[in-house]
């Protein structure tokens, strides 16, 4: 059986539940795609890409992404109906392709934070939800610990330990075979994954190709005096990024407003050239796309209001020597009331 693994950094860990979950499931084709720090809406772009790239269909998606988002919801990067419609539209992927998938819910390690509490509550009924409208089967830590996992198996605020990890590995081994292929007949994806190649470029830019460990792909580099355009409609959520130490900000241009905004991240101090999914925090909606601009006037790029980057660190790049890479920009097209009501009708 193959099976494709995509989680959050408990995946990428030398010895954590993905690599514990290799070791134990020998007789299966295991294929690790983990990406930390990233959420659920980094997994659909996995998917997709992987349709567009016309990559072989896994047999079975374990899908690892709930603690990401139990955590970007406590920064304010989420809102819940941005989760369900990924949800939705990850249900829908694996449905058309006739994938197996299976929901591991992993938390973070007991807390009195009672923002970090809501969250994970957020982030469990939403999975819930998911799992039972699509049939799909998911697998809790309060399962695996008989109980509720405490602090004693975890190592820091959100990673596991080695014996938590093995355990988590073997619950989802003995749980493989009950992967199901989604039952989602009106599931929708309402989302866009416009990445490099269908961007437009103008300037000091050029298209290349970078691969990682955890990501490879096409990207537009930018310099300054330069800027790409990218086409769309409906809310933009997020944007692929490479991060290193010549990363400076940009612009996000729409047809009614510009933001500022910093791909440079505190995460680069363990992984220097990053690959991460930016979530965009203000409004940001066009039906004529955006334009993502590296312009050579820094005061006039300091006037333009921020769009929040979580953990953001300042440049450390002369300004007329920063660049940027960017690999792909994603549209997200909420439904109307009217449309939710007809699909609450057809559930």
């Amino acid at each position: 059986m193959k099976i494709l693994l995509l989680g959050g950094s408990n995946a990428g860990m030398r010895e954590g539940w993905a690599f514990q979950f290799q070791r134990q499931a020998s007789e299966h084709e295991v294929e690790n795609r983990f990406l930390g720090a990233v959420g659920s809406l980094y997994g659909l772009l996995a998917l997709l890409k992987m349709e567009r790239d016309a990559t072989a269909s896994p047999d079975v998606i374990i899908f690892e992404y709930c603690l990401n988002d139990v955590l970007l919801f406590a920064a304010g990067c989420l809102r819940p109906k941005l989760v369900a419609d990924t949800l939705e539209a990850i249900a829908a992927c694996c449905a058309r392709r006739r994938i197996r998938l299976l929901f591991l819910c992993l938390d973070p390690r007991p807390t009195a934070s009672k923002a970090l509490r809501s969250a994970t509550r957020r982030a469990h009924r939403l999975y819930a939800d998911a799992a039972t409208r699509y049939a799909t089967p998911a697998i809790w830590l309060d399962e695996i610990f008989s109980g509720s996992p405490t602090a004693a198996h975890f190592q820091d605020e959100n990673h596991l330990t080695i014996d938590a990890s093995t355990a988590v590995a073997a619950a989802v081994l003995s749980r493989i075979g009950d992967a199901r292929v989604p039952l989602a007949p009106n599931a929708e994806i309402r989302f866009d994954y416009v990445d490099a190649t269908k961007a437009q470029r103008r300037g000091a830019c050029e298209l290349h190709h970078i691969e990682s460990k955890v990501f490879e792909g096409a990207f537009i580099g930018l310099n300054r005096q330069s800027e790409c355009y990218w086409p769309g409609s409906g809310h933009l959520v997020a944007l692929m990024l490479r991060s290193d130490d010549r990363s400076g900000e940009y612009l996000i241009r729409a047809p009614r407003c510009v933001y500022r905004k910093n791909p440079r991240s505190k995460m680069q101090e363990i992984v220097a050239n990053l690959m991460l999914l930016h979530y965009v925090t203000r409004a940001i909606v066009t039906d004529r796309g955006v334009a993502i601009a590296m312009p050579d006037d820094e005061a006039a790029l300091r006037r333009a209001p921020e769009d929040a980057t979580l953990l953001a660190v300042p440049p450390t790049a002369d300004f007329l020597d920063q660049t940027l890479d960017i690999h792909a920009a994603i549209f997200w097209r909420p439904r109307s009331i009217a449309r939710k009501i007809v699909a609450l009708l057809l559930r």
